[in-house]
Parts: C-alpha cells; structure tokens; sequence
C-alpha cells in the first residue's frame, strides 16, 4: 500500500467513515491505478489516483481552515475521496508493470465523473443511507468538480464545498502537470 493510500484510511478513520470510504480504499486498484491515460496529463502512471485523492483532500481541508470557511469535514472528505473515484473505469494499464496506461471505452461513453456518483450513490445505498444527510451534497460536489460543462462537469458548482472541491482539484491537476507540457501555442 502507497502513503497516499494509508494517509487516506488514517483520515477515514478520523472522522469515522472508514465504513463507507472503503468503498475506494477497499478497492485494491484504486492503491495502484493512473490519474490519467497520456504522461502529458496529470499524476500519470502507478499511484497517480491516490496521490491526486490525497492532495485534494489535503488542499480542501487546509484551506477550508485558512479561509474560515468551517465547512462539514465529512462532506468535505467524502466529495474528495469519491471525486474521481471512476477513472479506475476510465483508464487500464497497458502493460503487466503498470508503467503505461491507456483509455477505456468507459471514458468515452460514461467517463469518470458520472461514474464516481454513481459509485458514491450506490455506497450511500448500501451503507442503508446511514451517510443520506450526504446523499445529495457529495453527489452535486462530484458532479461539479470540473467546474464548467464544457469541461465535463453536468452541473456547475452552487456551494462553497463544491467550489471548493473544483479549485482544489484543479490546483493539484496543474501543479502535477505544468511543466509536462506547453498549453499556450506559439
């Protein structure tokens, strides 16, 4: 198991939702699975999801704190654990060493944030909705952590946790592959 994994299991643990968390960290792909399909994008390769999980996290609980924002942890860790849950769908090692990964048909056709909602929804159901006071906000943070529709997401962000969750994401995304890549054209 990765230190990004087991920091995640040790916060799980914290807040006490280790049950429902496990839904991910109890999916042994999840320890070892790629953030995306091409080394141009970011956290590419083994470890690359549970890393960028990490980060996420860490960035919403570090400035929910800094900004005073006082936001409910557990929504705050659930929508950023089961965030991009659902690349363990999109993406599929190429090779045995798990050292080049590719794109699935899933990414074409469902891709990654329906999937992940669909996983947080199916865990809240079969936790009997003993998490369903955070049926709804984790599934709208999910859906909008991209930010814009043009981007994938189907819903825009409307609170602060899923803004949150959106600049946070993107901040762990670009800090990872900046210097990967040139994005303005000359």
């Amino acid at each position: 198991m990765n230190i990004y994994t087991q920091k995640l299991i040790d916060k799980a643990n914290e807040l006490d939702v280790y049950d429902i968390s496990a839904f991910v960290l109890g999916d042994r792909r999840f320890d070892i699975w790629s953030g995306s399909s091409k080394p141009i994008q970011h956290h590419y390769g083994k470890n690359g999801l549970s890393t960028h999980t990490w980060e996420v996290v860490e960035l919403c609980f570090v400035n929910d704190k800094t900004l005073g924002l006082y936001l409910d942890p557990v929504e705050l860790f659930l929508s950023a654990l089961f965030h991009d849950c659902g690349k363990m769908w999109d993406y599929q090692p190429a090779d045995t060493d798990y050292k080049e990964w590719c794109g699935t048909e899933h990414k074409r056709l469902i891709h990654h944030i329906s999937r992940s909602s669909l996983l947080w929804n199916s865990a809240c159901t079969q936790h009997n909705f003993k998490y369903g006071k955070y049926a709804d906000s984790v599934t709208h943070n999910i859906l909008a952590h991209h930010g814009h529709r043009e981007w994938g997401s189907p819903v825009m962000p409307k609170t602060k946790a899923a803004w949150l969750l959106h600049l946070c994401d993107g901040i762990s995304a670009r800090m990872n592959d900046a210097d990967k890549c040139d994005f303005v054209k000359n």
